[in-house]
């Protein structure tokens, strides 16, 4: 039987912290990294792991940038499976993703506590699976099963 592999994928800060804490729930899969610093302290010599360009609504010239690093990254490590935490750069990658053909998780990060991001509305229309870190928040599209914080 063929191994998942993981494509986990973040913007640096929160969003990579929560990543990291789902480290644990991988370790019977393949898994490959990328975010928009250098390698994290988290992770051992032994993991693969991509710099990818960050973009955000204040930068969002760098947009093609990053969408081609996340192809770069989707053609080199054929994933079965993307997750991230957010934000923008997560997002682009559940896009990419979907026309890969890859199974998409999003999971909107812990701080957004009165509302869903902006990229994760976004996400819930294209991700297979959404998730939210707070019960209220959780609706049609975006389901509740607990926090990773």
């Amino acid at each position: 039987m063929k191994r998942s592999k993981i494509l986990a994928i973040s913007s640096p800060g929160g969003h990579w912290v929560q990543l990291c804490r789902l480290i644990p729930a991988f370790k019977v899969c393949d898994v490959v990294y990328a975010c928009s610093y250098n390698k994290a302290s988290e992770l051992s010599d032994n993991d693969n792991y991509y710099v990818i360009g960050d973009v955000s609504r204040d930068s969002i010239q760098r947009i093609f940038s990053v969408a081609l690093g996340v192809v770069k990254i989707l053609k080199e490590e054929k994933p079965t499976v993307i997750i991230t935490t957010g934000a923008l750069p997560g997002l682009i990658s559940i896009l990419l993703g979907r026309l890969y053909g890859v199974n998409t998780i999003w999971l909107d990060s812990i701080a957004n506590s009165e509302k869903v991001s902006m990229s994760g509305k976004v996400a819930s229309y294209f991700a297979h699976s959404c998730f939210t870190q707070w019960e209220y928040l959780s609706s049609e599209r975006i389901r509740y099963i607990g926090r990773v914080i």
